[in-house]
Parts: structure tokens; C-alpha cells; sequence
């Protein structure tokens, strides 16, 4: 059975071979998540943290509750597509489902809103996070071209499961944002959130034993340029991105720092300083 039956039947009838109908699909997911974004702005403006933050950090914020909601999303089609799929399998290139269809072009719609709001933060507050870039670069090349050859869809379900990690990542930020370093649900978050990116690793090394298993068929049928793209960002994955977020999570776990906004940091130092000082 199909996870969109659980959402609405009428998503099993949908016609997802028409331009028109995946154009919809695409612009709606979007539209969601910028209307998500919005939303947890207003709420936030009701948080007395918030409140206090800097404008790109409330922008981050935004974000992050923004990509928590995808990550639990996401969580929730991989697992279906790692442990319950029995439709792509039978071809691991050109399968396809309403489910995986339904699904790759939510995640389209997804890195279109990321890409886009991050590139524009990037560039108001003249920042840049190379690997972070990369990844969601990638990940919209990739979905992209899963959603225009519609094909890739048994790698596509599979690895939006590597988002596993994005809820508890947002939800370790913004506690530390409210000073809850020290707190039991604090340290209980970032003991799961370094497990989960021990989980990545163990996904990763899953997906690259499946393509071992196919990799005859994969190679003689896949498109070159679903085929770049996809080993690209697993190669990328398994060997630099998921071992230096672990290692770098690990550390936050020891000593509890934000390394996304490192002023921040030099900030609280200096104001801790100077109270110091007075005292």
C-alpha cells in the first residue's frame, strides 16, 4: 500500500506524467513551505528569544523549523522506501509509483524554497556555507532531473531518508538559542541527533551496496545526467559531508557552541567578559 492513500486517495489517480500536473505539484509544495516559513516567523514574534535574535538568525530559525518539518516528512518516505517499497524494486531506474511521485516532487519544491531563500540570505548578509550549498545544490540538480527523465525514483525515496538528521539538528540550534545547553532535552537531542548521523553513514553504505547489486543494469540504461548527479552527492556524502557534520556534532555535543553564526559566540565571550569585569 501506498503512503499517499493515507493522505487522499484522489493522489493515486493523479496523471503524473502530465507537465501540467507536476508543474502544479512543484509550485504548491513551494508555496507550502514558504507559507511554513511565514507562519514560523509569526509565531516566533510571540518567543522572547526570537524576539532578541538578529535579523539572519531569525531568517535561520525560520529556517531550521522549516527544515525540521521536511526532515520528519522526508523521514517518513524514506522509511517506506528502505523497508516497505515493493514496486521500484522491480526496477531500480525507471520504476515509478504515485507514492514516489508524489513524493519527488514535494522534495523538487523543497530545494527550489532552501536554495532560494539561502542564496538570498547569503547574499543580504554576505555569508557562504560551502558544504551546505553543495548538498542542497545537488540534492536540486539531482530531484530535478529524477522529476524530468522520471526515472531514479527507487535511489530518490530511498535517499531523502539521509534528512533523518535535520529535525533534531534544528531543534539543537534553536535550544541553544534559548540558552538550554545545560538541559536534559538539550543533551538527549544531540546524543540523537549524532547517532542519526551515524544512521547516514550506515544509509549511505546500504545505497551504495544496492547500486553494487544492479550496477549492470544501472549502468547500460541510467541517464548520464541523473547518473552524475546522484553518485556525485553519495560519493560527496559518504566520504566528506555526513563524516565532518558527525565529527563536527560530536564536538557541539562536548562543548556546546553555535558554529553556524561564530560571532554570536565572540559576542556572548565578550559580554561574559565584561560582566565579569564589573563584578
Amino acid at each position: 500500500m501506498g503512503l499517499v492513500e493515507y493522505i487522499h486517495p484522489s493522489l493515486e489517480t493523479l496523471d503524473y506524467k502530465s507537465l501540467k500536473t507536476r508543474s502544479i505539484m512543484v509550485l504548491i509544495s513551494v508555496m507550502s513551505f514558504i507559507t511554513l516559513f511565514v507562519v514560523s516567523h509569526f509565531v516566533g514574534s510571540f518567543i522572547r528569544t526570537y524576539n532578541n535574535l538578529r535579523m539572519k538568525e531569525k531568517v535561520f530559525w525560520n529556517l531550521a523549523v522549516v527544515r525540521g518539518i521536511f526532515g520528519c516528512a522526508g523521514s517518513v518516505i524514506g522509511v517506506w522506501g528502505v523497508f516497505f517499497d515493493d514496486v521500484l524494486i522491480e526496477d531500480v531506474v525507471y520504476a515509478t509509483c504515485p507514492t514516489s511521485n508524489f513524493a519527488v516532487h514535494i522534495i523538487l519544491g523543497f530545494f527550489i524554497f532552501e536554495v532560494t531563500i539561502l542564496g538570498i540570505s547569503e547574499m543580504i548578509y554576505k555569508s557562504f556555507n560551502l558544504l551546505l550549498n553543495v548538498h542542497h545544490w545537488f540534492s536540486l540538480l539531482g530531484f530535478a532531473v529524477v522529476v524530468y527523465f522520471e526515472c531514479g525514483h527507487f535511489f530518490a525515496v530511498k535517499g531523502v531518508l539521509l534528512e533523518m538528521s535535520t529535525p533534531f539538528s534544528g531543534i539543537c540550534w534553536t535550544l541553544l538559542k534559548c540558552n538550554l545547553q545545560d538541559s536534559f532535552i538539550w543533551k538527549a537531542n544531540q546524543f540523537i541527533l549524532v547517532h542519526s548521523f551515524h544512521l547516514r553513514s550506515v544509509l549511505e553504505c546500504h545505497l551504495w551496496y544496492l547500486s553494487y547489486c544492479h550496477m549492470d543494469y544501472i549502468w547500460k540504461v541510467m541517464p548520464l545526467k541523473l547518473f552524475v548527479p546522484l553518485y556525485a552527492q553519495l560519493l560527496l556524502g559518504t566520504v566528506i559531508m555526513t563524516p565532518y557534520w558527525t565529527y563536527k556534532k560530536t564536538s557541539q555535543m562536548i562543548i556546546p557552541v553555535d558554529w553556524n553564526f561564530d560571532d554570536s559566540n565572540n559576542n556572548k565571550s565578550k559580554n561574559g567578559s565584561a560582566v565579569k569585569k564589573r563584578n
